[in-house]
Parts: C-alpha cells; sequence; structure tokens
C-alpha cells in the first residue's frame, strides 16, 4: 500500500501540533511526518499532515487561507491572549448593543497589518517567542501584513461573542479578538478556537486523531490533486512519467505555468512541474 500522502486531522483540544506529529509517528512507523500550520494546544480542527514524499508539499499548504470559529469573552485580558494564560487585567463590559457590535464588526476587514502575539512559536534571534516571554525577557514583535478575507458574527451572548473568520497566512486569532474587543472599547481574550478550513480543506473530511490505528491510517490518505483546485493538470503517459520520476526535461504540447499538477492515467496526482516554451521541467516528484 501507498505509504506517502495527506491525512486530514480533526486535532483535539489539549494536544500541541508536533505532538499530533509525533503520535502518527508511533501509529504509522514513518518518520518523515510534517504538519502544515501550527494550532495552539488549546485550540481544536483540522490540521493537514503531510507524510513521506507529501512533506514536499508542506510549504504550499501552509500559504493557504484559514478559516476558524472563534469565542472571544470580553472584559478580561490575559498574558497568553487565550484563556490558558494568566488574567492581567479585568475591565467592566461597556453598554453596547448588537446592532453596533455587529456594525464594529465590518471594521475588521479594513486591518491590512497584525503585530503577533509574545506568546508564539516566532523566532527571535535564533529562540522561540513564547519560550523569551515565559523567561520575562524584554522583546518587541514586529508588524506584518495580513489579509482579513471575512469576518462574520455567529452568536452573541454577553461577555462572550462567536466569529468566524477567514484570513491569510500568519494571521492570529487570538490577537484578532484582541482588536476587535478594542473596537468595542473594551478588553478581551479568546477561549474557543476551531480551525474549520485550510484552502480548499474541509473539516468534515478530517479523521479524529484517536480513531487512527496501525491498521487503518493508510485508509484516510487523501488524493492530492482536490487540495489544489486551481492549478493546470497535466496527465502523462507510462514513458513520460517515467522521465518525470527521475527528474528528466522533456517537451509536452501543453500551454506554459510555473505550476503544473502532474497526473498519471488513472488521475492520481504524481507530483508538479513547470512548463516553459514548451518544455516541461520537473519540480516535486510524489512517486
Amino acid at each position: 500500500m501507498n505509504e506517502s500522502g495527506i491525512i486530514l486531522i480533526d486535532k483535539p483540544v489539549g494536544i500541541s501540533s508536533f505532538g499530533v506529529v509525533h503520535r502518527l509517528r508511533k501509529i504509522t512507523g514513518i518518520k518523515k511526518i510534517g504538519h502544515t500550520g501550527t494550532l495552539d494546544p488549546f485550540a481544536s480542527g483540522l490540521l493537514p499532515v503531510c507524510i513521506g514524499r507529501a512533506t514536499r508539499l508542506v510549504d504550499f499548504i501552509i500559504t493557504s487561507d484559514k478559516e476558524y470559529l472563534a469565542e472571544m469573552q470580553l472584559g478580561i485580558k490575559t498574558d497568553t491572549a487565550d484563556i490558558t494564560g494568566e488574567i492581567i487585567q479585568e475591565q467592566e463590559i461597556p453598554q453596547i448593543s448588537d446592532s453596533e457590535i455587529a456594525e464594529k464588526a465590518k471594521e475588521i476587514l479594513t486591518i491590512t497589518e497584525q503585530i503577533p502575539p509574545k506568546y508564539s512559536a516566532i523566532k527571535i534571534n535564533g529562540k522561540r517567542a513564547y519560550k523569551l516571554a515565559r523567561e520575562n525577557e524584554d522583546f518587541q514583535m514586529k508588524s506584518r501584513p495580513i489579509k482579513i478575507h471575512s469576518f462574520e458574527i455567529i452568536e452573541i451572548d454577553l461577555p462572550k461573542i462567536v466569529y468566524r473568520a477567514k484570513v491569510s497566512k500568519g494571521t492570529y486569532i487570538r490577537t484578532l479578538s484582541e482588536t476587535f474587543a478594542e473596537k468595542l472599547n473594551c478588553i478581551a481574550t479568546t477561549t474557543n478556537l476551531r480551525r474549520i478550513s485550510s484552502g480548499e480543506i474541509d473539516i468534515s473530511k478530517a479523521v479524529k486523531l484517536d480513531d487512527l490505528t496501525n491498521e487503518n491510517w493508510q485508509n484516510h490518505l487523501i488524493d492530492i490533486a482536490p487540495i489544489f483546485p486551481d492549478y493546470p493538470k497535466i496527465e502523462l503517459d507510462a514513458k513520460n512519467l517515467e522521465n518525470f520520476k527521475n527528474g528528466r526535461r522533456f517537451y509536452v504540447d501543453f500551454e506554459d505555468s510555473e505550476r503544473v499538477l502532474v497526473l498519471n492515467e488513472k488521475q492520481v496526482c504524481q507530483g508538479f512541474a513547470q512548463i516553459e516554451n514548451g518544455k516541461f521541467q520537473p519540480k516535486i516528484v510524489l512517486i
């Protein structure tokens, strides 16, 4: 059976993304495994995990937009910006109507940059920011460009607000909750966070980590092609698949493209290539 591919994990609360990888290494017996975007231990939801040769696709999936369902609580602020941290500030919740909250939510779409939380995995001079924060080191986080594609209020039950947001790579929902609270003249922390999609991948297709075993994990390897629906596709015959597998260049009758999804006769993804002036150049080989 195939021992390379992608498994969509529905990560439970209480385990880190690396913890998921560690569990999968034990289940599969394969060391070459990589996740495609960190989820904090307090968060749950979609975590695509690449296994074997498919780890070459990690960087492609990480850059995808992500969608989250988040719950924030007004009136408290924690050092980690989520419910796992120590409360460092408390504040009375101002009088604000549901319509005012909905109106302020529209302003979130205008955000173009964000300062990541100090309790994050970003490296500062070679050391993780959260480690520096735990050691009470004095350091500053740099602002980074982000894009908020959508921001929708799902439920209002003060002091709690539930919202759904689709954001670009590198956006911290914990910080987004704090920013939204500021617009409401208040403070807040994120109390619940669930990733529900990554690019074209939806949480409904994910498997719970506890349901995977040594006997069934290969049944949950998904076809790679649907993950990249916007990529042009080229089907190769057996001869050219062999050329592709061995990294050889050859000519094809196909439009130029920096990234082409390579399929076999069964429409199974074999990797990626670049085509320039008809010259087919292997880029990522998965077979």
